[in-house]
């Protein structure tokens, strides 16, 4: 079991974090109690988790703006209230012995695994709001990991970069002395120079881009800049022995288990 509980002992690890990709995703349905509980088992460093909001604004754990591939519903996860998404299935899909996995609400997770593991939150793109109103999906998400006491365990993601500023002007407005820590995500390619300025900008703690875009001239430049870097979403054994190589702070992995293991025996090579 992991005993990594706060960003100081993560950050204390000698060798890449084992970041748990919705969960152990590949073993139980994503994104569910069950994924969670089985990612801390198997020595998980981080669990990293989707929230997008209900028709009654309820910021609930589920990957996709619609229910049609995780769940026996149909629709768009907007157009129900959480009363109704609570009585879906989430296990089912994945396979029969999960049936009864429901979409937990994100306070409903946070509260089951607080002091246990640290929790990267990514906020789907499709929940901005311009203008914000007051109960924005990211002051929600403020306001609960301040309520629990969470601040110095919680890490925010997105590929909206927008929401990141708004976070930092609420820690702002409230006097908070530390800020939550963000870390933006990238999918396509993009100057490496324009990365770092991003980062930069957003006062980013880390940076998670897509396996295909890491290479060892935009880690050294991370590195040197403060920044850390976490790539997604890697499974294959020798692509997880390749970044160990190079030296990426953390691995977003469906597979925490078969990441344990490498790194276990990497750790023993070398």
């Amino acid at each position: 079991m992991s005993t990594i509980r706060n960003f100081k002992k993560i950050e204390q690890i000698n060798c890449p974090w084992i970041v748990a990709h919705r969960g152990f995703r590949a073993k139980y349905p994503e994104n569910t109690l069950s994924a969670f509980e089985a990612a801390i088992e198997v020595g998980a460093d981080m669990i990293e988790l989707d929230v997008v909001m209900t028709r009654d604004r309820v910021p609930v754990v589920i990957h996709d703006s619609t229910l049609d591939r995780t769940t026996d519903g149909k629709g768009k996860v907007s157009e129900y209230t959480y009363s109704e998404l609570k009585k879906l299935d989430a296990g089912s899909w994945f396979s029969p012995k999960f049936q009864g996995e429901y979409i937990p609400t994100l306070e409903e997770l946070l509260l089951k695994i607080r002091g246990r593991i640290t929790v990267n939150i990514e906020i789907k793109p499709e929940c901005f709001e311009s203008p914000a109103p007051l109960d924005a999906i990211e002051i929600q998400i403020c306001n609960l990991v301040e309520k629990l006491d969470m601040s110095n365990s919680v890490l925010i993601s997105s590929f909206e970069h927008s929401f990141f500023p708004r976070i930092h002007l609420w820690y702002k407005k409230f006097g908070k002395s530390s800020l939550l820590r963000i870390a933006p995500l990238q999918e396509n390619y993009l100057l490496e120079e324009l990365v770092l300025e991003f980062c930069q900008r957003h006062r980013a703690f880390s940076y998670h881009p897509h396996e295909s875009l890491v290479n060892n001239s935009i880690i050294n430049k991370m590195k040197v800049r403060g920044f850390r870097i976490c790539p997604y979403t890697v499974n294959d054994e020798e692509r997880m022995e390749r970044f160990i190589n190079m030296g990426v702070n953390g691995i977003i992995s469906d597979e925490p288990a078969k990441l344990w293991e490498v790194i276990h025996n990497f750790n023993k090579k070398n």
